[in-house]
C-alpha cells in the first residue's frame, strides 16, 4: 500500500485512511467504466412476420439438389415478394413437399451484391477452383437471415434465424463442367416457445443460380427499385408524406 496515505476522524469519530479511500474509489471507477464499455445491449433478431403486407417482385428459376439429395440438379422456380413494413424480400420456394420462406434483410441483400460482383470478377479471371466444395460455397462471406418453413398450411409454421452462404459451386451438367454461383442455406431448428413437443429441424439447402439468374436477383434485391414499388398511399407516416430514400 502506498506510504502517503493519510488518517483522519470521518463525521462519527472513526479513524479513516484517505489514501486508501482514494484507491479504492478509483479502482471502482476504472471497473464500473470498463463494464460499460463492453457490455453492448442486445440486438433485436431480424424477424418477419408472413402476414404482413406484401409487393409481389416477380420470379425466377434456379437449381437444387435432386430429390432427397439424389440424382442430378433439378431446376425450380423460385418467387420474390417484398414486405415492405419491414424492409424486407422473402424468396419462396417448395422443395420436397416443404415450402421456405427465405427473408433478406437491407444488409444482407447489399452484401449479397458484393459476393456476386466477386464471383464474376473470379469467374472472369479464371480463378475458380476446379472443383466445388463446401469451401467454395463459403467463399464469399455470409449473411444472416430469417427462416420460415411448412409442410402446408395447416401444418406447424415453423420459423428461425439461420445464416447464407455465398460462394460457388462446380458442377456437371450434361457431361459438362459448370459454374453456379451459390445460395447455401444452413439448417436451422424451430423450438416454440411453449411446448418442446412441436420442435422442427430443417437441413442444409443449396441455390445454385447461373450469373444470368444471379443478375436477376440482383435486380430484385434492388433498394431504388423496391422503394419505387410502394404505392404512394403506403409511402405516408401519420399525415405527412415521407421522402423516400
Amino acid at each position: 500500500m502506498p506510504s502517503n496515505f493519510s488518517l483522519f476522524l470521518d463525521y462519527s469519530g472513526n479513524i479513516a485512511n484517505t489514501g486508501l479511500m482514494k484507491y479504492i474509489s478509483i479502482v471502482v471507477l476504472v471497473l464500473s467504466l470498463s463494464v460499460c464499455s463492453t457490455t453492448k445491449p442486445k440486438e433485436k433478431p431480424f424477424t418477419v412476420d408472413l402476414d404482413s403486407p406484401k409487393i409481389k417482385i416477380g420470379k425466377f428459376d434456379a437449381q437444387f439438389d435432386g430429390f432427397l439429395n439424389i440424382g442430378s440438379i433439378r431446376t425450380l422456380e423460385v418467387t420474390a415478394d417484398y414486405y415492405y413494413l419491414e424492409n424486407a424480400v422473402c424468396l419462396q420456394y417448395r422443395i420436397d413437399f416443404m415450402t421456405f420462406y427465405q427473408f433478406w434483410d437491407r444488409e444482407g441483400r447489399a452484401a449479397y451484391k458484393t459476393a456476386l460482383d466477386r464471383y464474376k470478377d473470379d469467374y472472369a479471371q479464371r480463378n475458380l477452383a476446379a472443383k466445388g466444395s463446401l469451401k467454395t460455397k463459403r467463399q464469399y462471406g455470409k449473411v444472416d437471415c430469417y427462416l420460415i418453413w411448412q409442410a402446408a398450411s395447416f401444418t406447424v409454421r415453423a420459423k428461425a434465424n439461420t445464416s447464407i452462404e455465398l460462394g460457388y459451386d462446380i458442377k456437371n451438367v450434361s457431361n459438362n463442367r459448370a459454374s453456379f454461383f451459390t445460395l447455401y442455406q444452413r439448417e436451422a431448428e424451430y423450438i416454440p416457445e411453449i411446448s418442446t413437443n412441436e420442435r422442427r429441424g430443417t437441413k442444409n439447402i443449396p441455390m445454385y443460380l447461373t450469373k444470368a439468374q444471379a443478375d436477376e436477383l440482383a435486380g430484385f434485391f434492388d433498394q431504388e427499385s423496391l422503394i419505387n414499388l410502394i404505392p404512394a398511399s403506403e409511402k405516408r407516416f401519420g399525415n405527412t408524406t415521407i421522402d423516400s430514400y
